[in-house]
């Protein structure tokens, strides 16, 4: 009988975005930007943000499962990413 392997459980890496100095975590391929880098800020919204993926099935939610719109912050950052 072969031995079963645990599954080994991944969650995306915060980490510092060099040229910008930002908190950055990069999910299905997107980078989401999390504020000034080491910061509590930046920390409580990664946590924020693993979690939303993780209670969706280690998927994105769209700004309309959250029931938000996108902030301007958001969508700043998302021109500039």
């Amino acid at each position: 009988m072969a031995a079963v392997m645990p599954r080994r459980i991944t969650v995306p890496i915060y980490r510092k975005h060099k040229v910008s100095g930002q908190a950055v975590v990069t999910i299905d391929g997107r980078d989401i930007y999390l504020g000034k880098h080491d910061t509590p800020e930046s920390r409580e919204r990664y946590d924020r943000t693993i979690a939303e993926w993780l209670a969706n099935g280690r998927c994105l939610p769209t700004s309309t499962d959250r029931g938000e719109s996108l902030t301007i912050d958001e969508l700043i950052l998302a021109y500039w990413g």
